[in-house]
C-alpha cells in the first residue's frame, strides 16, 4: 500500500526539505570501486546536464524510512510536544492549541531525502554517468533541485519507486531534467505547461528511461554485480516545501496519466 508509505517517508522528509547533497549515508563515487560493500547499495544512472542559467538542476531521490525509523521520529515529536506544550498554551491565549498532529518541530535524525550533485560524475560525455552509494531500501524518484538548493519541483503529481539491494548496483536507466515552460531540446520531457506560465518563473519537469539491454554501463564497473530496476508507480502525494509541482513524464509500461489520475499501466488501474 503506497499511500501510507508516502505519508510516512513525509514524515521524515519534511523534516530535511533542504535536499541535502550527500544525505545520511550517500556517497557519490567519482572512480570505480574495485569492490562493493556488502551492506550498501548502490544506484548507477545516466543523466543529462541542464541548467537553471548559471546554475546546475539535479535530481532528487528520497528513501521511505524505516520502522523503527519512524518510531524514533514519532518518539522524537512526543518529546518536542511535550516539551513546548506550555509555550504553545500560553501563546494561544485561551483558544485552540495546536494538536500533536499539527505540530512541527525540527528533527536532528537521519536524513531520507538527497540531490546528486551533478559534479559528482564517475564518467563524463554527453550523459554523465552516476554511481551512489546508498542505504539499501526503496526509494522514490521525488523531483528536481537547482544546485542542491532544496526541492525545486517535486514530482507530486505522479512519479515512480525502485527497491536498491544491499550488495549490488541498481540500473536505473537514463534521467532528464531541464525546465519546460517552453519547448524543451530535450524530447523525453512533457511540454504539458505552456509558455505563458514563465511570467510565474521557471517550471521544471523530469524524465526516466529505464534501463534496458542496450544502456551502457561503464567498463569498470561491468564486472560488479547489477541488477535492472523494477520501477512502479507512484500516485499523488503533498510536499509542502516544494515551491512547484509537477510529474514525472509518462513511462510507457510503467507510469501514465488520465485527466489527472496517475495511472500503474502494469495493472492498468490508479496508482495509490
Amino acid at each position: 500500500m503506497i499511500r501510507p508509505l508516502l505519508l510516512a517517508l513525509l514524515l521524515l522528509s519534511a523534516a530535511h526539505s533542504a535536499a541535502a547533497k550527500g544525505g545520511d549515508g550517500v556517497v557519490s563515487h567519482k572512480s570505480a570501486p574495485t569492490a562493493l560493500d556488502p551492506g550498501k547499495a548502490y544506484l548507477l544512472f545516466r543523466s543529462s546536464t541542464a541548467k537553471s542559467g548559471m546554475i546546475n538542476i539535479e535530481h532528487v531521490f528520497l528513501r521511505i524510512p524505516t520502522d523503527a525509523e519512524i518510531e524514533a521520529w514519532k518518539a522524537a515529536r512526543q518529546a518536542s510536544y511535550a516539551a513546548d506544550l506550555p509555550k504553545l498554551q500560553k501563546k494561544a491565549k485561551g483558544g485552540p492549541v495546536p494538536t500533536i498532529g499539527e505540530y512541527s518541530f525540527d528533527y536532528a535524525g537521519p536524513g531520507n531525502v538527497f540531490a546528486i550533485d551533478a559534479g559528482d560524475f564517475i564518467e563524463d560525455g554527453e550523459m554523465r554517468q552516476f554511481l551512489v552509494e546508498v542505504p539499501a531500501g526503496d526509494y522514490v524518484l521525488y523531483g528536481i533541485s537547482v544546485g542542491g538548493r532544496g526541492v525545486s519541483t517535486c514530482n507530486c503529481l505522479g512519479t515512480v519507486r525502485f527497491a536498491a539491494k544491499a550488495g549490488e548496483m541498481t540500473l536505473l536507466g537514463s534521467l532528464y531534467a531541464d525546465k519546460v515552460h517552453k519547448e524543451s531540446p530535450i524530447p523525453n520531457l512533457e511540454d504539458n505547461v505552456g509558455p505563458s506560465m514563465f511570467n510565474y518563473g521557471f517550471i521544471l519537469g523530469q524524465a526516466l528511461v529505464p534501463a534496458n539491454d542496450a544502456t551502457p554501463v561503464p567498463a569498470a564497473l561491468a564486472a560488479l554485480p547489477h541488477e535492472r530496476a523494477e520501477f512502479r508507480a507512484v500516485g499523488l502525494f503533498h510536499e509542502p516545501g516544494a515551491p512547484s509541482i509537477n510529474r514525472l513524464a509518462p513511462i510507457p509500461g510503467i507510469l501514465g496519466y488520465d485527466r489527472g489520475k496517475v495511472i500503474d499501466l502494469r495493472t492498468g488501474q490508479p496508482a495509490n
